[in-house]
C-alpha cells in the first residue's frame, strides 16, 4: 500500500466518529500497526469534517509531544487550569502566544518582546513597563495595556484556585494603566527577580485578551472556539483544528512581529502536534522523517536513531550527552503533609538507600550526571554549589548509598524487618513507596524500585497515565518528576527557594499553585530567611551567607530527594528544517513544550528551495 493508501484507510477509519476512533485508538495503542496509523493520521492532516488549506509536508512541521497516547484538553486552551499542560501548553503556547520578555535561560541572555522596555524603581518595589506599539491580537485588536493590566488582575483575583502563575502570588499588588502602551506593576516587596520570574518566558504569566475574557468566569471557560477564533492570541500561528489525536496551526500571514518589522515571518507554514506513542513507535516515525521533533528519548534508543539516521541531531549534535542540562533537576518527590513522609528522618533514610551513581548509569545509560540538591550548577551558581557541598558533607549526604544508616534510623524509629526483608512498624505496616513514574522517566523506574526494595522498602512504580493530577493534588504520596527553574540567572537562588515556602503550601487533595511547589512542606524559619533572601541581587554580601542558612534547613529537612540532572534530548530532523539551536548556536533550546520554542518556529530554514531558504519572500 503507497501513502495514499494509507491516507484514504485513516480517513475511513476517522469517518466512524470520534466515539468509534477513540475505541479504536485504545485496541491498536501498542500495536504495531499504530505506528502506521499514527503516520496515517499525519499524513491526513486533520479529520474528514475538517477543510483546511493545502500545505505541502516540506513547508509542515510535526512535532510529537505530550499524551501518552492522545491529548485528554485538546478541547481546552485556558492557561490557568490544573491540567493545561495537555491543552494550552502542548503546541498553543509557542505558536499563539507571545511573552512580554523572551528569555534564554542557558545563556541568560533576554530580548524584550511584547514589551519594549521596563523599569525598576530604586527599591524593586515598582516595575514599570513599556508595552510595543503595533501589536495586534489575532482578530486586529489592538493589544494594549489594558489588556496586561485585565490579567494581572484577574489571576491575583483568583490566585487561590489558579496554576502557571509564578511569582505573582507572592509579590503582586496592584497594577495602574498610566496610558494605552505603559502600566506600572506595584509589588508588596522588593522583588528583583520579579521581572524574569514572572514577566518572561520562563513560566511567566501569558496575557490574555481582555475583550474576550472580561465577561467569562476564568475558572471554567474553556477559551476554545476554533470557528469563532479562539484561542486567540498575537502570535504567528492560530489553531485551525484539534482532536485528541492532533493539534494542527497555521500561519498568520498577518501576524503583527511581521508586519511591523520586528521579526521575519516563520518559513513554517504549518505546525501539527501529535501526542506521545511508545518510544519505538516515535523512533520508527523519526527514522522514516515522518516526525521532524520527537519527544525526549532514552539514550540507547536514541543512539539507535542516530546510528540509522544520518540527517537527526540533538542540541549536542550527535555526541553525548545528547542534550542540554536542563534547570530542572529530577527528584523524587513525596507529599511531606502525609505519613511517613511527614517524618524527616524517614526521608532521609529514604535518601541515604538510593546509590545514584548506579541509578544514573542504569537509567541514563552513562550519559547521565548525579544531583543532590535542587539547583542546576550553571556558571555562575558556582560560590553557591561551593557553600552547598560543604553543608551536604556535614549532613553526610554524597551519591553512594548507605545502608547502615537505613538501617539506624529505622530501627531508631521503632521499625524491624518482616520475613520478606521490608520495614514494618509495631502494628505489621510496611513503608510503601508506591511511586508515580511518567514516561519520560520510565527508566528510572525499575532500578531506583529495586534499590529502594533492597534497602528494605515496599517499593513500587506506576506509568499510567492520568496520574499526574493526582501528584499536583498530593494524593499520589510519591512520585518521581523534576523542579524548577532552578539555577537560573536573573532569578537566582531565590526562585527555587520560594518555592519550598509556606505561600506554596497546600492541604492534600487541593491542587498546587505551581506544577513545582507540590511537596507540601513548610517551615517557618527558613520561610524567614527566604523573604530577607527575596529583594537581594547577586554580588551582594548577605546574600550568600542567607543562602547558607536556608540550605541548612533544607538538607536537614530534606523536603524532597533529588536524584539526578535532567537532560533534554530531543531528537530534531534535519530533512526538511535546518537551523536547530545547538550548542554552536544557542539561541534558544529544542523543546517543544516551552514558551522559548517560538524563536525556533520562527528561525528555522526548509531545505533546499532556493529563495526561500535564502531568506526572501
Amino acid at each position: 500500500m503507497g501513502r495514499a493508501d494509507w491516507t484514504h484507510l485513516y480517513q475511513r477509519i476517522s469517518s466512524v466518529g470520534e466515539t468509534g476512533r477513540s475505541l479504536l485508538h485504545r485496541l491498536l495503542v501498542g500495536s504495531p500497526l499504530f505506528a502506521i496509523l499514527a503516520a496515517c493520521a499525519i499524513f491526513a492532516s486533520c479529520g474528514p469534517a475538517v477543510v483546511l488549506d493545502d500545505v505541502p509536508r516540506d513547508r509542515t512541521m510535526i512535532l510529537m509531544n505530550g499524551g501518552p497516547n492522545q491529548y485528554s484538553l485538546f478541547d481546552n486552551q485556558n492557561p490557568y487550569i490544573p491540567g493545561s499542560d495537555q491543552g494550552f501548553h502542548m503546541g498553543t503556547l509557542p505558536a499563539v502566544f507571545e511573552p512580554l520578555i523572551m528569555y534564554n535561560v542557558l545563556t541568560g541572555e533576554y530580548e524584550n518582546w511584547l514589551a519594549e522596555s521596563w523599569e525598576y524603581n530604586d527599591s524593586f518595589t515598582v516595575l514599570t513597563v513599556k508595552i510595543r506599539e503595533g501589536i495586534e491580537w489575532a482578530d486586529g485588536v489592538p493589544f494594549t495595556a489594558r489588556d496586561v493590566a485585565f490579567t494581572f488582575d484577574m489571576l491575583r483575583d483568583h490566585a487561590a484556585s489558579m496554576v502557571h502563575l509564578a511569582d505573582l502570588p507572592e509579590f503582586f499588588d496592584s497594577i495602574e494603566v498610566v496610558d494605552d502602551h505603559t502600566v506600572r506593576l506595584v509589588l508588596k516587596k522588593a522583588g528583583p527577580a520579579f521581572w524574569a520570574t514572572t514577566l518572561s518566558s520562563n513560566h511567566g504569566i501569558f496575557v490574555l485578551p481582555e475583550h474576550i475574557w472580561k465577561d467569562q468566569d476564568p475558572l471554567e471557560f474553556t477559551f476554545h472556539d476554533i470557528d469563532g477564533g479562539l484561542p486567540l492570541g498575537t502570535g504567528p500561528y492560530r489553531l485551525v483544528y484539534a482532536s485528541p489525536y492532533q493539534k494542527i496551526y497555521d500561519l498568520r500571514q498577518d501576524w503583527w512581529g511581521a508586519r511591523m518589522g520586528f521579526k521575519r515571518l516563520p518559513r513554517i507554514q504549518r505546525i501539527i502536534y501529535v501526542p506521545q506513542q511508545e518510544e519505538s513507535q516515535a523512533a520508527q516515525l523519526l527514522l522514516t522523517d515522518q516526525l521532524d521533533m520527537a519527544p525526549i528519548m532514552q539514550v540507547l534508543t536514541l543512539e539507535s536513531v542516530l546510528e540509522r539516521n544520518a540527517r537527526v541531531v540533538t542540541f549536542a549534535d550527535r555526541q553525548p550527552p545528547y542534550g542540554y542540562l536542563d534547570w530542572c533537576p529530577i527528584d523524587l518527590n513525596m507529599n511531606c503533609s502525609e505519613p511517613p513522609f511527614d517524618d524527616p528522618q524517614i526521608r532521609r533514610a529514604i535518601s541515604m538507600a538510593i546509590d545514584r551513581e548506579k541509578l544514573v548509569q542504569l537509567a541514563e545509560s552513562g550519559a547521565g550526571v548525579v544531583a543532590l540538591h535542587p539547583f542546576t550548577p550553571y556558571e555562575w551558581f558556582a560560590p553557591f554549589d561551593e557553600a552547598l557541598q560543604e553543608i551536604l558533607a556535614r549532613h553526610g549526604y554524597d551519591t553512594k548509598p548507605h545502608l547502615e544508616e537505613v538501617d539506624r534510623i529505622m530501627e531508631g524509629k521503632g521499625y524491624r524487618k518482616d520475613d520478606e526483608g521490608l520495614w514494618v512498624n509495631a502494628e505489621g505496616e510496611r513503608v510503601e513507596i508506591a511511586m508515580y513514574v511518567p514516561q519520560w522517566l520510565r527508566a528510572y523506574g525499575p532500578p531506583l524500585t529495586q534499590q529502594l526494595r533492597d534497602a528494605g522498602f515496599d517499593a513500587n512504580f506506576d506509568t499510567s497515565p492520568g496520574l499526574t493530577s493526582l501528584v499536583q493534588t498530593g494524593e499520589q504520596k510519591a512520585s518521581l518528576g523534576c523542579k524548577g527553574p532552578s539555577g537560573v540567572r536573573g532569578m537566582d537562588p531565590y526562585l527555587m527557594l520560594s518555592y519550598y515556602t509556606s505561600q506554596y503550601f497546600r492541604p492534600t487533595g487541593q491542587p498546587a499553585p505551581l506544577w513545582s511547589t507540590i511537596s507540601r512542606w513548610r517551615n517557618e524559619e527558613f520561610d524567614r530567611i527566604v523573604e530577607r533572601i527575596a529583594p537581594l541581587q547577586v554580588g551582594d554580601e548577605e546574600l550568600l551567607e542567607l543562602f547558607s542558612e536556608a540550605m541548612e534547613i533544607w538538607v536537614g529537612e530534606l523536603p524532597d530527594i533529588f536524584l539526578a540532572q535532567l537532560i533534554i534530548r530531543y531528537p530534531c530532523n534535519t530533512t526538511r528544517w535546518t537551523g536547530w539551536p545547538s550548542q554552536q548556536d544557542p539561541y534558544g533550546f529544542p523543546h517543544s513544550w516551552q514558551w522559548e520554542l517560538l524563536k525556533t518556529f520562527i528561525r528555522l530554514e526548509p531545505v533546499g528551495n532556493g529563495s526561500m531558504a535564502r531568506g526572501e519572500g
